[in-house]
């Protein structure tokens, strides 16, 4: 039986950086060849390809990369069985999230991985999240994923949970596609490998703008919202999407401005609902988006993702209370 065929591509991120033993000091590997060297026994349990497409911490990623990272997958789509993203973990939810936006219809897995520590950390994360990643990329999955550690999540629900080598990642509103154990556990809920077309449609409108509310928000802060002119704004509001009533002055400018607003909750496992009370239902009047269940990370990049999509705000509103690719509850 001929050897699974998986694509790594080199982002960035501490996987790719070594500890100086002399200085003490983090810093970048002379060659990027190391990674490949630190688990020589995967070579002998799959076929290997290493793509270095940039090498950029993750508070450094931007859209572009996003694009970058999709339109390299497509050309090599057809050429391997799955595909491994090494990338810093920081922004790796937002990354997770635009891929499985920018590649629907998969029909083989997309694993982001990566590490709290340096590759030659003697007691670091790199090399297991990195074997972990490359098993995961073999697996009977077909979607855009997260593996740090044994499970595996779905990219639109995954979230940065804590500096932990055991758990960085986590999916507070959805349970994990598969999990690694004496065995592999592999959950019905996932998306299979079966045939299917892609639909890469790789863009991003990054002017979007995220407004936590607080207690005694300022109307200067929320009229500078408007002032900069985002081709969006998600608003991260209280419990099933609470905020006061004196916004609603601000919620008419805001539309008549027209600029789309996304409500999302700020607890971590709450979800909107605009039904629940009657104060809510004003703001569908006002135009306001459920963003449900989706996490904040989430509902921002597929709201920069669907700006680009959408001509219409029906559309776009069609498009954000939907779920495209597993993101959210409907």
């Amino acid at each position: 039986m001929p050897r699974a065929k998986i694509a790594i591509l080199y982002v960035g991120g501490s996987i790719g950086m070594v500890m100086n033993q002399k200085t003490g000091r983090i810093e970048p590997m002379e060659s990027l060849g190391m990674i490949h060297r630190s688990i020589p026994e995967m070579q002998r349990e799959v076929s290997l390809h290493f793509y270095s497409l940039s090498n950029v911490g993750s508070s450094e990623v931007t859209p572009d990369h996003w694009v970058e990272i999709a339109e390299k997958i497509k050309a090599l789509y057809h050429q391997f069985d799955g595909f491994v993203v090494i990338h810093g973990t920081n922004t790796m939810s937002y990354t997770a999230a635009a891929l499985s936006f920018a590649l629907q219809n998969l029909s083989k897995p997309v694993i982001l991985t990566g590490a709290l520590l340096p590759l030659n950390e003697l007691a670091g994360d790199g090399r297991m999240n990195l074997i972990f990643a490359i098993r995961a990329a073999q697996l009977d999955l077909a979607e855009v994923c997260v593996a740090l550690g044994p499970k595996v999540l779905r990219g639109t629900r995954a979230k940065k949970v804590e500096d932990s080598l055991l758990q960085t990642f986590d999916s507070p509103r959805f349970p994990a596609l598969a999990e690694f154990g004496t065995g592999i556990r592999l959950h019905p809920w996932r998306q299979v490998r079966r045939k299917r077309t892609l639909l890469a449609r790789p863009s991003f409108d990054g002017n979007v703008v995220i407004l936590t509310l607080t207690p005694g928000i300022t109307d200067a802060y929320l009229a500078a919202a408007i002032v900069a002119k985002p081709g969006g704004i998600v608003l991260r509001a209280y419990g099933p999407g609470m905020l006061p009533e004196r916004l609603f002055p601000w919620l008419r400018e805001v539309k008549s401005a027209g600029i789309p607003v996304v409500i999302v909750s700020q607890t971590l496992r709450g979800a909107i609902d605009l039904h629940r009370f009657r104060k809510q239902l004003t703001l569908e009047e006002l135009g306001v988006i459920s963003g449900k269940n989706m996490s904040f990370e989430c509902a921002t990049v597929k709201l920069m993702w669907a700006l680009t999509q959408a001509r219409t705000p029906l559309r776009l509103r069609e498009l954000m209370e939907r779920s495209l690719v597993g993101e959210l509850d409907e």
